[in-house]
């Protein structure tokens, strides 16, 4: 087989590999990464978070580099079919790097979502939403994917082929369903999505059938389902026990987590929080944070178990999230009352 075409082979194995999507040790502070239909669910006005996940210790010093940050914004409006609905709207940004050439792909994306309130007390919300924007991948580092090119044997008139970069839509669609639980309000999440509807095509190489790609290319349905119960043990301790699952065509990931949050100072608004988790065959996880008033701050990190995974980052990766949820109170506007007393 001609050089060219094992290097290729090698380029379009990144690119299917690397289009798998990101994932996240803490999903619980990715709203709207998660499923689109957690846009505008939440209690307050609007919602502004953040998480930064840095996965570029290796054994190699690089080869293995992954830096995603993630942001996202999103608020409530009091519109709906009915007075109890209402519709939340959100935007959002990521970008993925992984490698030495810089290999990534940034999204800027929005969001909308209908939630619509079961029952006479409205203990319950089934929510449908969808995500859709615009995607850009390629190669950040050129240069040193020509190098690694020449090393492969490759003629410098096909190391034009390799694209610095390519873009795509790219579309989700998603349901969410909360629930408080018996008289002691205890929660029930439950949530299930499907990315990439419009299967678009991904290639680096502009061989594979122009910019986007040849049919061959076309990226296959991510699917996302989550449960969460979060059990309110006593009035300042609370369990939360969360499961995640992602497939993409055979590729798959199970995540199994345990939250514990702590009332640790009822008049400033302090809980304490940590966890454990396990991506099953993969990783084992651990979250520590915070509640401040509005303001979750938490840390996540993953320490490799698996074997192959275990030898090119053994030191795991490390992420920071952040979220702050505000509240847009009316002021009163009461019409005044002329009191005329009689003489």
């Amino acid at each position: 087989m001609p050089k060219f075409y094992i290097f290729a082979a090698f380029v379009l194995f990144a690119t299917y590999t690397f289009a798998q999507d990101v994932h996240f040790t803490q999903y619980e502070m990715t709203p709207g990464h998660v499923n689109p239909a957690n846009t505008g669910g939440f209690y307050g006005s609007y919602r502004i978070g953040g998480i930064y996940r840095d996965q570029s210790l290796s054994a190699t010093g690089g080869g293995n580099q992954y830096r995603t940050p993630h942001i996202y914004m999103d608020a409530i409006f009091p519109w709906g079919l009915r007075k109890k609905d209402w519709v939340g709207f959100g935007i959002n940004g990521l970008q993925d790097v992984s490698g030495t050439i810089d290999l990534g792909k940034t999204a800027f994306q929005a969001s909308a979502a209908y939630h619509l309130a079961i029952g006479k007390a409205s203990r319950s919300d089934l929510a449908l939403g969808v995500q859709w924007g615009s995607v850009s991948f390629g190669v950040g580092s050129k240069e040193k994917a020509n190098s690694g090119a020449k090393l492969s044997g490759l003629a410098s008139t096909d190391e034009n082929n390799l694209q610095d970069k390519t873009s795509y839509q790219d579309y989700t669609v998603g349901l969410a369903y909360t629930s408080k639980v018996t008289s002691k309000n205890h929660i029930l999440r439950l949530g299930f999505n499907a990315s990439h509807v419009n299967r678009p095509t991904v290639s680096v190489l502009s061989t594979a059938g122009g910019t986007g790609g040849s049919a061959n290319n076309k990226l296959p349905m991510l699917f996302t389902g989550n449960a969460g119960f979060e059990y309110h043990y006593s009035e300042k301790l609370d369990i939360i026990p969360m499961l995640w699952f992602r497939s993409l065509d055979k590729p798959s990931e199970s995540i199994v987590q345990c939250m514990t949050s702590y009332l640790f100072n009822i008049e400033k608004q302090i809980r304490l929080n940590a966890g454990l988790g396990y991506r099953i065959g993969d990783a084992a996880q651990f979250m520590v944070g915070a509640n401040i008033g509005k303001i979750k701050a938490q840390l996540g990190y993953d320490f490799i178990t698996s074997g192959k995974s275990a030898a090119e980052t053994p030191l795991g990766g490390a992420e920071f999230a952040i979220s702050y949820i505000g509240v847009v109170n009316k002021k009163p506007n009461p019409k005044p009352k002329v009191f005329c007393p009689r003489f």
